[in-house]
């Protein structure tokens, strides 16, 4: 049975073999100089925008230092101002109070 398969295959493998043969030895395509410049120009585009990337990484870095700054300021400020509203609502409690005894000790004295 093999044999029968070889001697119909045999007036057709140099054939067969001189179409595969490019297959294995395919040279690398040339690449023209158009290609090229836009490799180039790709090239010069991708190191910009990685040198962007570092540069933009760099300023966020240095904003974030200074807003983490000013939220420490801020909420500082707003612990002095609680502390202030604090001592306000003391003082109007206090003056309420002295005030309503006021006006009982002036009714009291009038109505003597």
């Amino acid at each position: 049975m093999a044999a029968g398969w070889i001697t119909v295959v045999a007036p057709y493998l140099p054939e067969i073999v001189r179409l595969a043969r490019p297959i294995f030895t395919r040279t690398p395509p040339l690449v023209d100089l158009g290609q090229q410049r836009r490799n180039d120009v790709i090239d010069a585009q991708i190191t910009e925008l990685q040198d962007a990337a570092s540069q933009n990484a760099d300023s966020i870095g240095k904003l974030a230092a200074d807003m983490q700054k000013t939220i420490e300021v801020l909420q500082l400020g707003a612990a002095r101002v609680e502390q202030r509203l604090l001592r306000a609502q003391v003082l109007a409690v206090v003056a309420g109070t002295v005030a309503a005894l006021a006006f009982a000790l002036a009714a009291w004295a009038l109505a003597r």
